[in-house]
């Protein structure tokens, strides 16, 4: 009842709402909500954003409209964000439902199934090398790509449940032009990241990048279930999350199915280098590719 007395004030007052932090009343705004994400991952005048990389444990869970089922899964992800002179990069490895590794240089997309010996590889540079791309300026290729610019993408309001049970700001993003496979989007952005935007103490606004930190082999992902069973390359993580505004994310298609995955132990700027999102075909394991015809233009 407590939620829903402060969404209805939110409403009266324009979507302005006042947080308490202690004893000081923080006023929050839609429009720092939505800045608190893209400039966590616009580029400065140095071309390098403040979050340029990350890695973390994810939970999925997918929720089927026609079969009224829902399928859950987790692992640990990679993702190296887009630059205009370099594309988007990123490791997926799920421990379940089963064992997959979904792995991406901006060029070569691999999705490997260890049960089955296969790989099936994608040609992806068109997203990336097409003539006059910038990932910049241009609408993103995907969602990821596009987070240091989703006002200009996206049409941005709180969701109909402004806040998630922990405070957080729930946004929904609906596509100002029609994307594949996207209805509209739902992301939680942290409390604490939007605190500290508004009131100018944002780690990710300091100075220079901090120092590397040291890796140490992942522990199992926090899901319902239970520990990870290990395998592959898995990119090391651990410890507590660095400052990261986005805690999850809700992809909606225009069918009703919905994807959400959740983040936790969140490390940034680590400096992933090239060879997290290579490759390597274990020796055995068939490689298909996917008809030429398939390929987009």
């Amino acid at each position: 009842m407590r939620y829903r007395i402060v969404f209805c004030i939110a409403l009266i007052i324009s979507c302005i709402t006042s947080v308490s932090d202690g004893a000081q009343q923080i006023k929050v705004g839609l429009n720092d909500v939505i800045a608190t994400v893209e400039k966590s991952f616009k580029a400065g005048s140095n071309g390098q954003a403040p979050i340029s990389d990350f890695t973390a444990d994810f939970f999925q869970r997918t929720l089927l409209a026609n079969d009224n089922r829902e399928m859950r899964g987790d692992g640990v992800v990679s993702v190296r964000l887009a630059t205009a002179n370099s594309p988007l990069m990123f490791r997926f490895q799920y421990y379940r439902p089963y064992q997959q590794e979904i792995v991406s240089n901006g060029n070569s997309l691999w999705i490997y199934h260890p049960e089955n010996r296969e790989v099936i590889l994608s040609d992806v540079s068109f997203n990336f090398n097409r003539p006059g791309f910038n990932p910049e300026r241009d609408r993103a290729v995907n969602f990821l790509q596009g987070l240091g610019r989703i006002s200009k993408d996206f049409q941005i309001n709180f969701a109909d449940s402004m806040y998630d049970a922990a405070s957080n700001y729930v946004l929904e993003l609906n596509p100002r032009r029609a994307m594949l496979n996207t209805r509209r989007i739902l992301i939680v952005v942290s409390r604490d990241s939007v605190l500290a935007y508004v009131t100018g103490t944002t780690p990710l606004a300091k100075g220079p990048e901090p120092p590397l930190k040291p890796r140490v082999l992942p522990p199992p992902p926090r899901s319902p279930f239970g520990s990870a069973a290990q395998f592959g390359n898995l990119p090391p993580i651990g410890g507590p999350s660095d400052p990261f505004p986005l805690l999850s994310t809700t992809v909606e298609d225009q069918d009703g199915n919905s994807t959400t995955m959740e983040f936790s132990n969140i490390i940034i700027n680590s400096r992933l280098p090239d060879s997290s999102f290579s490759f390597m075909i274990p020796a055995g394991v068939q490689t298909v590719k996917p008809s030429e015809h398939n390929q987009p233009r």
